[in-house]
């Protein structure tokens, strides 16, 4: 800021006209933070990585890289036309998979879960096959991820006591 006001301070007594925009040259540093904002990648109880840690996505740091790994913020798609991922997230977990019946299947009280499904187009940026899925968080942070479909039926439940602390039938721990 200093710069700018030194730079049109030195316009003005030289009678230079002013010109519409001042570059200054850490501008494009200084503005781009949104891997700062959107790459925030959670390592916690809250995150199911199947045990393995994650890698990070290249140029981590003020780039932002989307990525479906667990941790990290939901890549942006549309689901249709007018509905995206981010519309998808709600109030609670959201499972994002392009075959939703066995999945609903797997969906059972005391967590409620919406199901929504993931265009086709979509699995070589999710990295899922065409039974996987992804599991969001509220804050639409990747829960956890299944690339090749429910390892067993009771896979979603148990993701679901352990990211919310509770037990399988859904009582908080004592």
């Amino acid at each position: 800021m200093f710069q700018a006001q030194s730079r049109r301070r030195e316009q003005l007594q030289n009678g230079e006209a002013a010109s519409d925009r001042i570059e200054l040259p850490w501008s494009d540093g200084y503005f781009a933070q949104l891997g700062l904002v959107l790459g925030v990648t959670y390592r916690s109880a809250a995150v199911l990585t199947g045990g393995a840690d994650a890698p990070e996505p290249p140029d981590a740091g003020t780039e932002y890289v989307p990525t479906p790994e667990p941790g990290h913020r939901m890549p942006h798609l549309w689901l249709t036309p007018d509905h995206s991922t981010i519309d998808a997230v709600g109030e609670w977990f959201t499972l994002l998979t392009p075959d939703p019946d066995p999945w609903k299947r797997c969906v059972s009280p005391p967590w409620p879960l919406r199901v929504e499904p993931l265009p086709a187009e979509h699995l070589d940026a999710c990295e899922l096959s065409p039974h996987g899925a992804l599991l969001i968080r509220p804050d639409g942070h990747i829960a956890a991820r299944w690339p090749d479909g429910p390892p067993a039926d009771s896979a979603l439940r148990n993701a679901l006591a352990t990211l919310t602390g509770t037990g399988s039938d859904g009582r908080p721990y004592a």
